[in-house]
């Protein structure tokens, strides 16, 4: 006799969960499990519960929304797709924030591990950064098609992002490109870091590649980088203020 709820680990089917009228996107669990948060061509984000019981739709939005992402201590649930926003809302479905500024739509949305930023990937061929009150940080621009998808590392220190220009890129956390992953023979649909933050592994439509990150390396290029344009940060009048900080905190190689 199989114990109670062994199919959940034996690849039984568990639950189906019926409601949406169109495609559905996206799917995620709470971090405690206990919810599901799913993502529709309906212009809908319905909450389940592990039983598979519907407990909420969230207000019905203008266009197709393609993700939909619980924050780490799982109060907020952040949403995005055709209409170029990521709305915030709270667990109880109230519309908490409305991030704009993106000029295309979004694809992928998702917060940092410690659940103080937000990442939106997009149409616009750009990621942007967000703060909790709706601040735009930064934008990570360098790919030249659509960013399909964005994810950080386990730690924060690192932003990856899978695009439509057959390419990988793995960022820092204050937006600066560090590598580009290539030899993808076709666009880049999603992409996830291990739980140790080593590897990443990537989906194509012809391939799954999995990638060993060497952190030295990446640390040892973006300390080479920034003792190239701290000059050039501080100096430029035509550098954004926000801008002269990326490398605050980065030791030049002189003093390491």
């Amino acid at each position: 006799m199989k114990p109670p709820n062994s199919g959940i680990l034996d690849g039984t089917l568990q639950k189906t969960l019926t409601g949406h009228k169109d495609t559905v996107w996206s799917v995620n669990f709470s971090p405690d499990g206990q919810l599901i948060a799913t993502a529709s061509e309906d212009k809908t984000v319905k909450l389940w519960n592990r039983d598979g019981e519907l407990l909420k739709t969230l207000p019905r939005q203008s266009s197709v929304v393609n993700s939909a992402v619980f924050s780490p201590d799982g109060k907020l649930i952040a949403t995005a797709g055709w209409d170029k926003t990521v709305k915030i809302w709270s667990i109880d479905g109230r519309l908490q924030k409305t991030l704009t500024g993106h000029t295309s739509g979004i694809n992928s949305v998702t917060f940092s591990p410690d659940g103080k930023l937000i990442a939106s990937a997009s149409w616009d061929n750009t990621v942007k950064i967000w703060n909790l009150d709706g601040k735009e940080l930064r934008t990570l621009r360098g790919h030249k098609n659509v960013v399909h998808n964005v994810t950080f590392s386990p730690d924060g220190k690192l932003i990856a992002t899978a695009s439509g220009d057959n390419t990988v890129k793995i960022w820092n956390i204050n937006g600066q490109e560090l590598r580009t992953l290539r030899g993808y023979k076709d666009a880049v649909w999603s992409l996830r870091f291990s739980l140790d933050g080593k590897t990443l592994a990537t989906g194509s439509r012809y391939d799954i590649v999995v990638w060993h990150l060497y952190l030295d390396d990446l640390d040892q290029l973006l300390v080479r980088g920034c003792d190239w344009a701290r000059d050039y940060l501080q100096n430029n009048p035509n550098v954004n203020p926000d801008e002269k900080s990326l490398c605050d905190g980065i030791r030049p190689i002189a003093q390491q």
